[in-house]
């Protein structure tokens, strides 16, 4: 075990220790910043014995603030042991650290394991004799997988600007605080509540920093006898090579002359440091704002006896109680011992984490923005990193979705009022779901910390993040993002994986969540479904780590098998983006052709085969279209000529019918029957209520139905602009269009070929019109679309069977695509070009 430091007083020894396991490994991006260890003592009469630091070049001296560099998630021992039989005690104000430490021979002895976990920043520890204080030490601890001033502190900043962000909107949108957050006169009753409600609040933040101050250190020029210099620095040894100082010359060691009194650095412990002074701005400020209130209600109290009312008398004396009350915090020793100023918006980590100082910090930020915002975020400790990091995924993921479809966070869905001020709704181990609309009829829903269970799951299941798309004629299929904190930068992991990312038991969870949840269609579906199509662990990862990460297994497994993992922090966003959008930018059918053995290879599969069933999408008779209709429903019977060129009449599956606006407004699409027999007869043949004008002897096809239905879903004769197309004439389709389509011109796509083509270009953003062509007879084993696809810029598509895709441009004969990523890849590049 390697010696970290060690601190021995006349009466207690403590050594602190690396521990047995192998250190584990970090990033080296700030490796060249030192640690930290601050001493200080409790005893007024305490002598120092030994202070030893594993630090090359830095003196045996306690008020040295520098020491060896400790991080999360690692291993360390720690010893102490009272001189003369004396009972020793380690204390932390977080008792989990502690809880591996064993006390031995009736306390005078105390040993074991300690571990930060996830927590970093300044970790204190006091150290008591027989029950009395002896001295306090603060170390410091680092991140292993972030670069402490960067990453971390951009996390924590991203996390509560976007929070209070939306709080803001939330503001905007409510009446319960206000809207106007500038207007001072308009929410001085709410800011005065909200100072009431938090007030006692900042006196026990401020009452605890006046106990308990963290000092900085202030240096400055003192002379000193050169008997009394006990440090050698660099202002010493140019003073003795200067000649400067004052008093005679005299001769030091080695020959060495310099005169008795010169000048040299000195280090003293000060209060007047950049946190107190923010404090104490933030104190002067609302006893400002507290007397201009105060001298406001004055003056009306003054104007008129009829303003004199007893509430109003309330409100002065409650005044004065605050101010006097802010008065006595500004004369705390801490902060009446600052001087200078301070920018406003000016936040450290000290203020950010430290006891006292980050609840001092919050209330005093809380009171400038005019609101009380609680839970979620705002509860958590800055120090947990890895809750920390789980929080800012999720709001990243959703900041990254709402760029992808233009659409604001809604802030109601994450903020709710409260009596007090606002609740953040985002809080660890409660779902919290965030939708989005997508293109199309497509629905994106982002949710944190969601829970499978039921009795199709033997185990319940709680990703942290989950972003299921929902699609009509689609089932429902989802994304799952886990945030994990854990980072293997091993040289194996590397060569195997060709990139750093998490454990390999993290990855191992991805496939459990891609296999293990389980969802049913609907209540009456014999057996559950997998829903998951892709997981992947998001791991903290540099843009330098990660530039080469599309080579890396990691990625490519994603695309293949569904299962891999993302680099994320705030500045390395790319690979999440370029994944979430190559996601979003897929319909339900390419959807399915990259997924693995789930439910939507199902529905792929059932929607091939209706692309196959011919469907006679018929017409009623002009004159009394409810006549006609009531006769098909009564006689389970439709008839129309017979045409020897028309295949399709003697291969219909299904008879659907169009009502007309005599009918129905707008017209559309309503019934439904199988063809259960198909004759051909002469008219004359053929009993109905009304004559007969064509020739009695003309054949006709004569569909003898099924059960005949109302659709659940009407296909309405309406387009973009809700305007409605003639519709005289019978018309064919498929099954697959009459169950996909939600217009009277998607009838047009028979085949899954034209409908996959036509759902990319829709999730895309790209208007397409329909040209359709002459009708023939579906080829089951080659089927070809007959609609041409119209894009925007005039291009055209057309699918040839097994000839693949037909392109043609504007200014180009025309081509042939058999693999249609690169048809889709070209429609992209043209379109955004």
């Amino acid at each position: 075990m390697k010696l970290l430091f060690q601190l021995e007083t006349d009466k207690v020894i403590l050594c602190f220790s690396q521990g047995a396991v192998k250190p584990r490994q970090v990033l080296d991006a700030e490796r060249n910043i030192p640690g930290m260890l601050l001493i200080h003592k409790r005893r007024r009469d305490l002598q120092w014995r030994k202070v030893y630091r594993d630090l090359s070049g830095i003196s045996e001296d306690a008020s040295v603030y520098v020491g060896p560099r400790l991080y999360e998630e690692t291993n360390y021992k720690i010893y102490a042991k009272a001189h003369g039989g004396s009972r020793v005690s380690i204390h932390h104000r977080d008792p989990v650290i502690l809880s591996d430490l064993d006390y031995i021979d009736d306390g005078n002895c105390v040993y074991g394991s300690i571990n930060f976990k996830s927590q970093v920043g300044k970790s204190h520890f006091s150290i008591m004799v027989d029950g009395k204080p002896e001295f306090d030490f603060e170390v410091e601890v680092f991140p292993s997988k972030l670069t402490y001033k960067s990453d971390y502190e951009q996390m924590i900043a991203e996390v509560q600007s976007v929070m209070t962000s939306l709080a803001m909107e939330y503001l905007k949108a409510t009446y319960q605080l206000g809207t106007s957050l500038s207007d001072k006169s308009a929410n001085n009753l709410e800011w005065i509540i909200l100072l009431e409600n938090i007030l006692s609040d900042l006196e026990q933040a401020l009452f605890y920093i006046s106990n308990h101050p963290i000092r900085g250190l202030q240096r400055e020029n003192v002379y000193r006898r050169t008997e009394h210099i006990k440090k050698v620095d660099a202002q010493v040894r140019s003073a003795i090579r200067r000649n400067t100082g004052k008093g005679d010359l005299v001769e030091l060691a080695n020959g060495i002359r310099a005169r008795q009194v010169i000048p040299g650095g000195h280090a003293r412990q000060t209060l007047n440091t950049m946190e107190h002074r923010w404090i104490a701005q933030q104190l002067n400020l609302i006893h400002r704002r507290l007397h201009d209130i105060y001298r406001k209600e004055l003056t009306v109290w003054q104007r008129d006896p009829k303003y004199q009312t007893k509430h109003r008398d309330n409100v002065l004396t409650k005044l004065k109680s605050f101010q006097q009350r802010i008065t006595v915090l500004t004369k705390l020793k801490p902060l009446a011992a600052t001087e200078g100023n301070v920018p406003h918006n000016y936040v450290s980590m000290q203020l950010l984490g430290a006891p006292g100082y980050k609840e001092a910090y919050r209330a005093c930020l809380i009171l400038s923005l005019g609101l009380r915002i609680e839970g979620g975020p705002f509860k958590l400790s800055l120090k947990d990193l890895s809750i920390l990091y789980e929080y800012w995924c999720y709001l990243a993921v959703l900041q990254l979705i709402a760029e992808e479809t233009g659409q604001p966070i809604p802030a109601e869905k994450l903020v709710k009022a409260r009596n007090n001020g606002l609740q953040i709704l985002l809080e660890r181990g409660k779902t919290t779901s965030i939708p989005f609309k997508g293109e199309g009829n497509r629905t994106i829903t982002v949710s944190y910390n969601p829970k499978f269970s039921g009795a199709d799951m033997l185990v319940p299941q709680q990703p942290d993040l989950l972003i299921s798309l929902e699609e009509d004629g689609w089932p429902r299929v989802h994304l799952v993002l886990d945030a994990k904190y854990r980072l293997d930068t091993s040289e194996n992991y590397r060569n195997y994986y060709g990139s750093l990312g998490p454990p390999e038991d993290a990855i191992n969870i991805m496939h459990r969540y891609r296999d293990a949840i389980l969802e049913r269609p609907n209540r009456a579906a014999d057996v559950p479904n997998r829903t998951v199509i892709q997981a992947a662990a998001l791991f903290p990862s540099s843009v330098e780590a990660s530039s080469k990460y599309d080579s890396s297994k990691l990625w490519n497994a994603l695309q293949t098998i569904g299962v891999g993992a993302l680099p994320f922090l705030p500045d390395n966003r790319v690979w999440v983006k370029n994944w979430l959008q190559s996601r979003l930018e897929q319909g339900g059918f390419t959807t399915a052709h990259r997924t693995i053995a789930y439910n939507i290879h199902e529905r792929a599969f059932e929607w091939r085969i209706a692309a196959s069933e011919m469907v006679l999408v018929a017409v009623l008779r002009g004159e009394n279209p409810r006549e006609h209709l009531d006769w098909i429903i009564d006689q389970r019977l439709y008839y129309m000529p017979f045409f020897r060129t028309q295949q399709r009449q003697m291969n219909t599956r299904w008879v659907v019918f169009y009502s007309p606006k005599a009918l129905r407004n707008p017209g559309g699409v309503t019934h439904l029957a199988p063809v259960e027999r198909i004759d051909i007869v002469k008219r004359k043949d053929i009993k109905t209520p009304w004559i007969a004008r064509r020739n009695f002897d003309e054949l006709q096809v004569l569909y003898h139905l099924g059960e005949i239905k109302e659709l659940d879903r009407a296909i309405d004769n309406l387009n973009e602009t809700d305007r409605g197309y003639a519709f005289r004439r019978h018309r064919w389709t498929s099954r697959l269009a009459l169950e996909r389509a939600q217009n009277i011109k998607e009838l047009l796509l028979e085949t899954e070929p034209e409908w996959r083509l036509y759902e990319d270009l829709r999730a895309l953003g790209i208007d397409v019109y329909f040209e359709p062509g002459p009708v023939k007879m579906v080829d089951p084993e080659n089927p070809q679309g007959r609609v041409k696809f119209i894009l925007s810029n005039g291009n055209k598509i057309r699918y040839a069977g097994s000839s693949g895709y037909f392109y043609q441009g504007n200014k180009e004969p025309g081509r042939y695509f058999l693999k249609y990523r690169e048809l889709l890849q070209l429609i992209v590049d043209n379109y955004k070009g």
